[in-house]
This record gives C-alpha cells, structure tokens and sequence, in this order.
C-alpha cells in the first residue's frame, strides 16, 4: 500500500484509465485490420466503417488522455476540487465516446473533447508560475482544441488539411512539451538546456508539421525545394535532442528512456523520412500516407506510454521496473513490421493503379501476401499492449489517500 494526496491517487486513477483505453485500441485496430482481409470474420458483426470509426476514436482518446494527465502532473499547485470535477468529466467523456463511436457522433464528441481541453488550459492558466514545458503544452492543447471541432466544419480539402495538421502540428507540440519534461525527470542534462530545447524544438515541430499538413495538396515549387531537406533537418535536431539526454541517463529503470527513444525513432522516420517524401508524391490517401499516419500516431503513444511508466514508478516512491521488455519490443517490432508492409503496400498500389489502370479490387487481391504479414505486425503490437496492461495491473499498488 501506498500513501497519495488526492491529486496523486488522482493521476494514478488516470493512468489506469490510459492503459484500459490503449488495450481497447488493441482490440479497435485489430477489428480494423480484418476488414482489409478477404471474407473479414465479425464483419456482420462490425461494420468496416464502424470499427474505423471505433479505433480512431480510441486512438483519440488515449493520446488526449495521456496529453491531458501529463500537463496536470507538470503543474504541482492545482485545486483539489476542481481537478476531481475535471476528471470526472473526462471519464464521463471517455464512458461516452467508448460507447458512441461506432455511430455517427463524431462532431458531438470532437466537440465535447475540445470544451473540456479548453477547461483544462484554463486550469492550467490559473497557476502563477508556468515552465516552459507547460507554455509549450498549453500552446499544444489549445492548437488541438481548436482542431477538432474544425474539421467538421470546412470543406472536404481542407478537413484533410486540419486534421493532418493536427496530427503532425499539434499533437508533436503537445508531444514535446511531454518529452521534455520527462528528459528532465530521468536524465541528467541541465534544466536550462531542457527549456530552450523545448522551446527550439517546438518551434521546429510545428514549422515541419505545417508543411507536412499541406504537401499533398500542392506548395509552390520554391517552397517545395527548401521544404524537402527542411522536414528532415528539423525531425534530425530533435533527435539530437533526445540522444542527449539518453547519453545522460540516470539509474531510472521505469523504461520511460525506452519508450522516448522508440518515440523520437518513429518521429524521424514518419515525419522526417515519409515526410519529405510525401511531398513530392502529393498523395493525400492511400496506403503510404496511412503508413506515415500510422507511425506518427505510435510516435505520440510511445511518449504516452515513457510518461505513464515515469509517473508511475515516481507515484510508487520506488526505482522500479513499471513494465517489462517483452512489451517494448513487441511494440517497437510489430509497429516496424507493419510500417514496412504498409510502405510497401502503398509503393505497390501507386504503381498498380497510376500504371496498370488496375481497379481497387483487382489491386487489393494482389497486395494479400503484404497484407497479411502487415497483419501479423499488428497482432504482435496487440499482444504486447496486452503484456504491457497485463504488467501494469499486476503491479498496481493500493492507494490510500491523504488531504495532503
């Protein structure tokens, strides 16, 4: 048994939460991925578009939910009172969007996720001294605020550009405002320099991110040019970033470093590599750009996942391994195989379909044999999230609460 005050047994209780929705999202791309098999199992069951719309939906929820409990634990001075409403609140959210997602209710709950992060900025806002880890989230989860509801809103071009913008833009703000807040939690580089690479990083981020958001729709040539070896350089000093403070660790054995470093490996290859690339293929859909989809969303969990076994290892008041190996490396080696699938999937159906004029039946017949393998990359993500909950669990500690 442990002792917490409220806030501590708060985010504790959050963390938990994380982990039930990351194992929900297990289940969600899993269903997802049937789909694109010949005769998919369950499908009479779960429509295609519904458990699209269930996993993105669970994708949304994790990554917001691990967003949101990072900046609470950034700011030590909150009221209790408030923060408990708070939370209630966005369990009540979380209940909601579990249960309504595979229907069309997707403007309702974008809009009740961004009424509540506005409510979370404003807490946060309410602190008399801000770092700069908390400037730079409270930047992020304004721009994501703003984000969601707008999608619905423009017109079909400009949805796609919004909400490639919050991906790459918004949620890498956010990412590392948590990044490097976490660095100075496990490493041994100076807080000084932490605040100014938040900050250049940040910069960096939302710069490539940008650019990124609208390469598929076309940039002026100029543009185009100095954007081609920009993306890569901006997601290469990041790296710099994190090497460093890997470089630097501290006897932290929470496998928090673990789990940054496969964050930023991810960020270089989604956003610096498949970036770059994504501009001059100006392919707004398809395969390849679910690949670098799919690998800037795993960079954002990875950061989740390095925050919750950080703050659960410090909530503990121990130097004690949260989680195991074995998840990490599925995790890290499923989402690796499966990218690679993906890309070559998505190289392949450019040249079927720009070349041969195939039809999108013909060309998903000829790409089974990378799509199976891509599915066995994501069965062995899933199992390694169901290790990772399944570790978590067996060592979550009781809570007794204290005032203070």
């Amino acid at each position: 048994m442990i002792q917490l005050s409220l806030r501590g047994k708060m985010i504790y209780e959050m963390l938990n939460q994380i982990v039930a929705l990351l194992l929900l999202y297990a289940v969600g791309f899993l269903l997802a991925a049937l789909h694109q098999l010949p005769a998919p199992p369950l499908a009479h069951i779960l429509t295609e578009s519904a458990a699209s719309a269930f996993t993105a939906a669970l994708l949304k929820l994790v990554i917001l939910s691990g967003f949101v409990t990072a900046g609470i634990a950034m700011q030590p001075k909150l009221p209790a009172t408030a923060l408990m409403r708070l939370r209630r609140a966005w369990t009540a959210l979380v209940i909601a969007a579990v249960l309504l997602s595979p229907f069309e209710t997707s403007l309702m709950l974008d809009t009740a996720m961004a009424i509540l992060l506005l409510a979370v900025l404003g807490l946060s806002r309410s602190a008399r001294r801000q770092s700069a880890f908390l400037q730079v989230w409270q930047i992020g989860i304004l721009l994501i605020a703003i984000s969601l509801p707008a999608g619905h809103w423009a017109d079909p071009g400009w949805a796609d550009i919004i909400s490639r913008f919050r991906i790459h833009a918004a949620y890498g703000v956010c990412g590392i405002s948590v990044l490097f807040w976490l660095m100075t939690r496990w490493s041994r580089v100076p807080v000084e320099w932490a605040r100014d690479g938040v900050r250049i990083a940040a910069v960096l981020v939302a710069l490539a991110g940008s650019l990124i958001s609208i390469a598929p729709f076309g940039m002026p040539p100029l543009i185009t040019a100095i954007a081609t070896p920009l993306i890569p350089l901006c997601y290469m000093i990041l790296a710099g970033h994190s090497y460093r403070a890997l470089s630097e660790r501290t006897a932290n054995v929470s496998l928090s470093p673990h789990w940054t470093a496969l964050a930023a490996l991810y960020w270089l290859i989604g956003s610096g590599l498949l970036g770059a690339l994504g501009i001059h293929l100006r392919m707004p859909a398809g395969h390849l750009a679910d690949a670098q989809h799919g690998l800037i969303t795993w960079a954002m969990l990875a950061i989740v996942l390095a925050f919750v076994n950080a703050s659960a290892a410090e909530l503990r008041g121990g130097n004690r391994r949260v989680t195991g190996y074995v998840p990490f490396w599925l995790v890290a080696f499923g989402v690796g195989l499966a990218t690679v699938m993906q890309v070559c999937r998505g190289v392949v159906e450019i040249y079927l379909r720009d070349v041969f004029a195939l039809e999108a039946a013909a060309i998903a017949g000829l790409l089974l044999p990378l799509t199976l393998i891509w599915v066995i990359g994501l069965l062995a993500v899933a199992v390694g999230i169901l290790i990772y909950a399944l570790g978590f669990c067996a060592r979550r500690p009781k809570i007794l609460a204290v005032e203070s």
